[in-house]
């Protein structure tokens, strides 16, 4: 019940101290009072930049995917075209750049999604989703030091239904964006045509 006594409150940071900080990421270091009155200290927090991702359809029903190699499972993983968003700069101007890096496509139509936090026990970023309707090949990848990506065109009710058969695991996040994606297209289908893939029953 909202207002409650017993309903949780934040906590109070009595200090902060950085473990180690570069352009990537800052692990600060909290000592905390919880609503409770119990010291956490240290309360371990990963300071990163937004991230976005996007849900691309191209004019032919399939969702632009990536195969990517991810260091910290240590595989290759299939998911969405996804990226960090810079200090002040509108995720939705990121987000196409991304995309294009990426995949070398571009897309006609943009759609904002849900924003979520990205894991907010221990991270203070959140997660930008969009829909892309009308993405299409339009130049090649440029693509970071690090990065490693195939492009992987797909059905979207296949991908779908690979996704929840588990045919192939990807991240999570990238998951419920497909999921919110999949909403708004079955509530917005019979008013625009080009939801029609996302709107139609997995194939599973």
């Amino acid at each position: 019940m909202t207002g409650s006594p017993d309903a949780p409150r934040p906590w109070t940071v009595e200090s902060s101290r950085a473990g180690y900080s570069d352009r990537f990421l800052t692990h600060r270091m909290d000592r905390c009072v919880t609503d409770r009155g119990h010291v956490l200290d240290p309360f371990h927090v990963l300071e990163l930049k937004e991230w976005c991702h996007v849900v691309a359809v191209t004019e032919a029903g399939e969702l632009v995917l990536v195969d990517e190699y991810r260091h910290g499972a240590g595989v290759v993983v299939r998911g969405l075209p996804a990226g960090t968003v810079e200090a002040g700069e509108d995720p939705a101007l990121a987000m196409p750049r991304e995309l294009a890096e990426e995949t070398g496509h571009t897309a006609a139509t943009w759609i904002r999604l849900p924003t979520m936090w990205a894991n907010p026990a221990m991270q203070t970023n959140r997660v930008h989703n969009f829909l892309a309707l009308g993405a299409r090949a339009t130049g090649g990848q440029t693509l970071d030091p690090g990065e490693s990506i195939a492009v992987v065109l797909k059905p979207v009710a296949t991908a779908i239904g690979e996704v929840m058969t588990g045919a192939w695991t990807t991240h999570g996040l990238h998951v419920a964006a497909i999921l919110a994606a999949r909403e708004y297209a079955m509530a917005r289908a019979a008013g625009d045509p080009r939801l029609a893939p996302l709107a139609a029953p997995a194939v599973w």
